[in-house]
């Protein structure tokens, strides 16, 4: 069986035996290795769609109705902690609504009209996001998307996912450098892809009930090169 590393590493110079053999000129010998690092922390922030969405026959009447109740659902939802700042809205759309058309007729009528509008929220009292969900649902909310947990600020873990991946591509390279019965060099470059920032979506077409944030993981990915010493 082929070593698990052999799909992972490129080994430029010195190959090893079983997955190719030959020697490359000195000014392109080198190690070529995949590092990986996982970070697993709780989210501190947690953001909720919802709004508010109604229809009548008179365009007046819907914003009135979706007016009135969105102020409640934002006093509801602000009266938990949550600032001004943290509110926002997304979504403000009146659509007319139309009956179907009779055979013969080339347009519809407009009936009535439906307004909705959507807000999304953030707040930092992640394990009271079920409290917020239902007291604006109880304020009068008839739409909510779902919640998102994430990272408020997620530098820190990204550079402590970034530091083990680093650690994991120099642990591989001393690995694939003792098999080929080489040394290890210096390291040459480092090329990061883009980190895997994470964000656990939950949906809540029924009932609000308990939600648990969980654990979110963060991964940085990272090609690092080194040389081989003579």
């Amino acid at each position: 069986m082929i070593p698990a590393w052999c799909a992972r590493v490129i080994v430029v110079g010195w190959l090893l035996a079983g997955c190719a053999s030959g020697l490359a000129p000195v000014d392109q010998r080198g190690i070529t290795v995949t590092g990986t690092g996982r970070v697993a922390s709780p989210p501190d922030t947690a953001v909720v769609e919802a709004g508010v969405e109604a229809r009548a026959a008179r365009m007046a009447d819907a914003t009135a109705e979706v007016d009135r109740t969105m102020r409640a659902v934002l006093a509801a939802v602000k009266a938990l902690g949550v600032r001004d700042t943290d509110v926002r809205t997304t979504i403000y759309a009146v659509d007319p609504i139309a009956e179907s058309r009779a055979p013969g007729e080339t347009s519809a009528r407009i009936v009535g009209y439906r307004v909705s509008n959507l807000v999304r929220v953030r707040t930092r009292d992640v394990d009271g996001v079920g409290r917020l969900v239902d007291a604006a649902v109880r304020a009068g909310a008839n739409i909510v998307r779902s919640v998102h947990f994430t990272l408020d600020d997620p530098s820190r873990v990204e550079a402590l996912a970034r530091a083990l991946a680093m650690q994991d591509a120099a642990s591989i390279a001393g690995q694939v450098a003792a098999a080929a019965g080489v040394r290890l060099g210096r390291l040459l470059s480092v090329t990061e892809s883009s980190p895997v920032r994470p964000v656990a979506r939950m949906s809540l077409a029924t009932a609000p009930g308990p939600i648990e944030p969980g654990q979110l993981e963060t991964t940085v990915s990272l090609d690092a090169r080194y040389a081989i010493d003579p």
